[in-house]
């Protein structure tokens, strides 16, 4: 027996945006910025393209959403992990470690998706007023973990806490080509970590480890 019901008329279905912009982000891991499209997306989530251009009506506007959102997502990540340690240099141990990426998953979505963010922000003006907003989050989180080193008297700083946070993030960023290349190799990961944890241990005034 059939049962014929009424269709349902009215708004359709509300998705969750979040979760199709993370969708979109890991797409565009795959197959770049430019090679994100409805159909993937929608083949990826099960929602459909109509309703796609509905919460994105642009692709181009789905492709900078994505990015915005996957990044500032791990800028989150990030100061829930950061905020787990206790002691100054344990969370800024951590900090680097985890933005390093702490597995082949995480080192390599990440870097590909920072790679691609900071590549549009290069060329446009949206984006790159975005990555200014961004970038002061990013470095007021390190910054504060720095201070809090020198308050308690572990730290001894010869700048001043801000460059010493944009040195940070100079080294961590510096070698993320590198990690998003050798992604699946621990010994390259684990050899870059030491080396910025070596060079953040002199900036803060530590002796070196052994």
């Amino acid at each position: 027996m059939v049962d014929h019901q009424p269709r349902r008329r009215g708004r359709p279905p509300r998705h969750n945006r979040a979760a199709l912009l993370e969708i979109a982000a890991n797409v565009v891991v795959d197959r770049g910025y430019e090679g994100l499209r409805y159909a993937d997306v929608s083949e990826a989530s099960g929602v459909a393209v109509a309703s796609l251009r509905h919460y994105f009506p642009t692709i181009d506007g789905l492709r900078r959403e994505a990015l915005r959102h996957q990044v500032r997502a791990e800028l989150r990540h990030l100061e829930v992990q950061v905020g787990r340690l206790e002691g100054p240099w344990e969370q800024l141990s951590g900090f680097i470690r985890h933005a390093i990426g702490i597995d082949e998953h995480a080192r390599r979505t990440s870097w590909l998706v920072w790679l691609e963010y900071w590549r549009i922000a290069a060329r446009d003006a949206g984006m790159a007023e975005d990555w200014d907003s961004l970038d002061a989050e990013w470095t007021t989180m390190i910054q504060q973990v720095i201070e809090a080193g020198v308050s308690d008297g572990r730290f001894a700083l010869d700048q001043s806490s801000y460059d010493a946070a944009l040195e940070v993030t100079a080294l961590v960023d510096g070698f993320g080509p590198a990690v998003a290349i050798a992604a699946a190799d621990n010994a390259v990961t684990e050899h870059l970590v030491a080396i910025i944890e070596r060079a953040a241990r002199r900036m803060v005034g530590l002796p070196p480890v052994g």
